[in-house]
């Protein structure tokens, strides 16, 4: 059976929680020893991103990934970080991403939302609105 890197770092994460810092070196030359027995390699660096997706869950940390034509202002960043956590009601650390073929404004993804204030959205809206 061929295990998902969600499933691999499920089992590392929460192998690490059950073992003493003392031997978590030991449980990481273990776990790569087993990625290497399986052929599953290439699956490391989407193992270490789901890793990090629970330790910071534990922590209560929610990630938000941040889509933008252009980098994010330090006030426009700001804003979005202070509004999540509103939202949230909780922690929001943002994940910064750019796409060239926005025309402008944000998408927000964190967990199943998603919040498309793109301008393309806009006049996609807008357009529908008008042939209605």
């Amino acid at each position: 059976m061929k295990l998902t890197a969600q499933q691999y770092a499920r089992t590392l994460f929460e192998t690490l929680q059950d073992t003493a810092d003392k031997d978590h070196d030991k449980v990481l030359d273990n776990f790569i020893e087993a990625l290497a027995i399986n052929n599953d390699t290439s699956l490391f660096e989407e193992i270490m991103s789901e890793f990090e997706k629970l330790d910071k869950a534990k922590k209560g940390i929610k990630v938000a990934e941040v889509i933008s034509a252009k980098p994010l202002t330090p006030h426009t960043e700001k804003e979005i970080v202070e509004h999540l956590n509103k939202m949230v009601n909780g922690k929001v650390e943002l994940k910064k991403k750019i796409d060239e073929n926005l025309l402008g404004g944000v998408v927000i993804k964190m967990d199943d939302t998603l919040i498309d204030g793109s301008v393309k959205k806009s006049l996609e809206e807008l357009k529908q609105d008008l042939t209605d």
